[in-house]
C-alpha cells in the first residue's frame, strides 16, 4: 500500500512551465575525462533556452589535455581557484564558477550526465514556486558488467524520498537557485567549510524554511562505466550517514523489513509482492527512457540488500575517496 501511494504521489511531480527565462549560468565542475564527455557537453550547449552560459570548472591537477578538449567543443573553461581549506574539490570548483558567471539564476550540473534539451527551461521555470529546484538522473551504463548492473540498481534508491517535500533533498548534478540566494555571505561561508555540496544546500534551504521542487519530467541520464563499485557506493552511504542520520536509520529499518520478506518468501510467496511493486515503481519512473528503464528496475531487487549490508559495514566510517582525493568527514 505504501509503495502504491508513493507511485501516485510521484505522478504529481510535474509542474507547468511558465514564461520565466532570466539569464542562467550553468556551472559544471570537472576533474577527469568522463565517459561520453563530448556528448554530455553538447547536451548542455543545445538547451532550448534563450539566454544562458555554460561554464566548465577544471581542477588544476586534472589531465593536461582536458582543458583543450573542452575548449574544442566550445564551452567556457576556467581553472578552479577559490580559496577554501576545508571544502571539497567540487565545492571549490562551484564557488570558482560563481565568480566567473553572470546569470540571475545559477544552475549546477555534473560532467558525467546528459541532459535533454528542455532540462534547463524546466529547472528555471519552477523557481517561480520554489527556493530551489532539482531532479535525479536515470542510470545508463555504457556497457553491461556486474559492477555497472549493481550500480544501476543502487542508483534508483536515490528516488525513494523525493515524493515527500518534507524529506526531499537536492542532487548536485541538477540544482538551481536564484543568484541572490547562493551568493549570500552566510551561504558562501557555510559551503566553504563543507564536503558535500547538495547536502549542505539542502540543509541551508530547509533551515530557512524554504521549499525544494523536484522535477521528475526533467530527469537526465547519468552516463558511467563503474570501475570501483564498493568504494563508490560506500561514499554515497557514508555521506547519507553524516548529513542525514535519520534517513540512514530509516533505510536501515526498511532494509531489514525487506530482507525478512525475502527470507520468508519461500514459505509465503505473498511476501515477494513488495519487490514486484518496487520494480513496477521504477519502470514507471524511468518510462521516459523506454527500454533503459528495465535493467535498473530489475537490479533494484539486489540493490536493496546490497545497500543494507554496505550501510551496516560503513556505519561508523568517516573517510571517503572521491575522484582520487581522500576526505575525512567531520562530525
Amino acid at each position: 500500500m505504501l509503495i502504491f501511494m508513493q507511485i501516485l504521489k510521484e505522478k504529481e511531480l510535474k509542474f507547468n512551465e511558465i514564461n520565466m527565462t532570466p539569464r542562467a549560468s550553468v556551472i559544471v565542475p570537472v576533474r577527469g575525462i568522463d565517459e561520453c564527455m563530448e556528448e554530455n557537453v553538447k547536451s548542455l550547449l543545445q538547451q532550448d533556452y534563450p539566454d544562458y552560459q555554460v561554464v566548465y570548472v577544471v581542477d588544476p591537477d586534472s589531465e593536461p589535455n582536458l582543458v583543450e578538449k573542452l575548449k574544442k567543443i566550445g564551452v567556457k573553461v576556467i581553472i578552479s581557484n577559490y580559496r577554501c581549506e576545508l571544502c571539497s574539490g567540487k565545492i571549490r570548483a562551484q564557488l570558482s564558477g560563481l565568480a566567473s558567471s553572470d546569470g540571475e539564476v545559477i544552475v549546477f550540473a555534473d560532467s558525467d550526465t546528459r541532459y535533454d534539451k528542455l532540462w534547463l527551461r524546466k529547472m528555471v521555470s519552477a523557481l517561480d514556486k520554489f527556493d530551489a529546484t532539482t531532479t535525479y538522473p536515470w542510470p545508463k551504463p555504457t556497457h553491461l558488467s556486474i559492477k555497472n548492473l549493481v550500480r544501476a540498481g543502487f542508483w534508483t534508491l536515490g528516488f525513494e524520498s523525493q515524493f515527500s517535500e518534507k524529506n526531499r533533498f537536492l542532487w548536485g548534478g541538477s540544482m538551481a537557485f536564484k543568484r541572490d540566494l547562493i551568493l549570500r555571505a552566510e551561504v558562501m561561508d557555510e559551503l566553504s567549510r563543507e564536503w558535500c555540496d547538495d547536502c549542505t544546500m539542502t540543509r541551508i534551504i530547509k533551515r530557512k524554511g524554504g521549499r525544494i521542487g523536484f522535477l521528475m519530467d526533467a530527469m537526465p541520464l547519468n552516463i558511467y562505466d563503474e570501475k570501483d563499485l564498493i568504494r563508490w557506493s560506500s561514499r554515497q552511504l557514508i555521506t547519507i550517514r553524516k548529513y542525514s542520520p535519520k534517513g540512514a536509520t530509516a533505510y536501515l529499518l526498511a532494509g531489514f523489513i525487506f530482507l525478512i520478506f525475502l527470507i520468508l518468501s519461500p514459505v509465503d510467496p505473498i511476501l515477494i509482492t513488495p519487490y514486484l511493486f518496487w520494480i513496477i515503481k521504477n519502470i514507471i519512473r524511468g518510462r521516459k527512457y523506454g527500454k533503459l528503464s528495465i535493467i535498473p528496475s530489475l537490479m533494484t531487487l539486489f540493490a536493496i540488500q546490497y545497500a543494507l549490508f554496505l550501510l551496516i559495514y560503513n556505519w561508523n566510517k568517516r573517510e571517503v575517496v572521491w575522484r582520487g582525493k581522500r576526505y575525512i568527514l567531520r562530525n
